[in-house]
Order: C-alpha cells, then structure tokens, then sequence
C-alpha cells in the first residue's frame, strides 16, 4: 500500500545528508556552470530584454534567468557538483545561490516556470544548507536524490522520484491566496507521519508529502496534490529520461 505523509507547508526540495569532499578555501563562487548545451539557450539578467546566447563554458548567477529554446537541452552544474538539466521549451530562474567551503553551507533556489528540469543533487551537510526547485504551486527539497519536475503551461507539475526520497509542500500563501513573495528558510520538522485511509487530495492550506523512489505526485494548477504513486521505470524511460541516466552516469560525487 502507498503511504501518505503530511508534515511542513512548503512544496520545496530538501537536501540534508554527507558531503564527501573536502574544502581548501572558505569559499567558492557561487555561479551555476553551462558544462552541456544542445541546440540554443538564452540567459536573461535583469533589466535586459535580449538576452545571450549561452555556450559552454558560461557562468549563470544568481537572478539571471535561463530559456531553453525548441529542440534545444542544456545541463548546469553548481559549485558543489550538484547538476541540473532542463528541457527544451523550459525557463527556469536563479533565484539564489550560494556556497561557502569553510562552513560547507549552502543554499540554492531555482524558480521553474514552465518545462522540464532533472536534478541530481549532492547531499547537504548542514541544517542550513537547503536546495529547492520551485514551481508556482509547489516547492520540492531532497535530501540527496536524483528527480525531475515538470512544469505545464497551465501551471500544474508533476515530481518523479528516481532515487532518495523528496519532500514536496505547497508554498506560503498570502491573505488573497497568492503565492507569498518570499518562502521562508526551512526550519528542522518532526518526522513524517502515516495518514490513515482514506487517502484524499488536500486542500493548498494543509499539504506536505514525502515522495519516495519510483514514486510520483502530480499537482494541479490550483495547487492540489494528488497521493504519491508507483510508476513503471520502462514505460516512463522516454529519450530525456534515458539521455539523462546517462549523463548521471558520468557524475562523481
């Protein structure tokens, strides 16, 4: 049976485990790196409506926006070795990132408006530290896993869970029911608990699940969650599930 687990009110990504590498300085620099790209993307900063064309090589920082065009993938890699990849048609914003070698922190945010992203984070070290992939009606945090997100142009996302486990919570809301400006830094929760059945959707005031591997959760464009299911890895191997196994493959944590 499918186990439903209710704990924060964030749809965020955690990422809380060991970190195997040792740092030589206090501190790196906190840009994403291009080390993929097919086809063309754009990065967009701020008060800029052109954009660049991207290559690799490339550093993104925080608060520039990247847009994948037709056709087109590219892969980021972060500071820590944490890697990133996005679909075509896909927009995702760098809403923070920062690294320090000295107290192995970290925190990185990514804003993902529409497409698709796969992630394969390394795991944190610190009750600080925090990665988190957010979409307008949800924010995913793990503690060191591979997954991906999906985006639709309606709003509602999907989350498949490869390896690990993640956890996924609606976002803050304000008094007209908008999604706040700011999240909050996640605070340390108690564990998950089992909600016994009947298993039903929640409304956006009430929802935290904990999504394990090989398991998905879909969430509606009204940020409505559905209970986290099964799927099967062979029929959900299409070419950018299986183009980024492959490139997994090639990381060394």
């Amino acid at each position: 049976m499918i186990k439903r687990y209710i704990g924060l009110a964030v749809l965020t990504l955690f990422l809380i485990g060991n970190c195997s590498a040792a740092y030589a300085a206090e501190s790196v620099s906190n840009d994403a790196v291009v080390t993929a790209i097919q086809g063309t993307a754009r990065v967009y900063t701020v008060g800029t409506a052109a954009g660049r064309a991207l290559k690799k090589g490339d550093r993104i920082k925080k608060e520039q926006e990247i847009k994948v065009a037709e056709q087109s993938r590219i892969e980021l890699r972060f500071p820590d070795g944490t890697v990133m990849r996005l679909s075509e048609r896909s927009r995702v914003k760098m809403s923070e990132l920062s690294f320090n070698k000295k107290t192995d922190d970290k925190n990185v945010k990514v804003d993902l408006s529409v497409g698709r992203l796969w992630a394969n984070v390394r795991k944190l070290t610190t009750p600080k530290s925090s990665v988190e992939v957010k979409t307008s009606n949800a924010v995913a945090g793990v503690r060191g896993t591979i997954y991906r997100v999906n985006v639709e142009e309606d709003k509602s996302a999907l989350v498949k869970v490869y390896d690990g486990a993640v956890y996924v919570a609606n976002p803050p809301r304000d008094a007209a029911g908008k999604p706040a400006a700011e999240v909050s830094k996640p605070t340390e929760v108690p564990g998950p608990h089992e909600v016994p059945p009947p298993y039903h959707e929640v409304s956006m005031e009430e929802w935290t699940v904990i999504v394990q591997a090989m398991q998905q959760i879909t969430i509606s464009s009204q940020g409505v969650a559905s209970k986290p299911e099964e799927f099967d890895a062979k029929s959900d191997a299409d070419d950018w599930v299986k183009w980024n196994q492959e490139r997994d493959k090639e990381i060394s944590f």
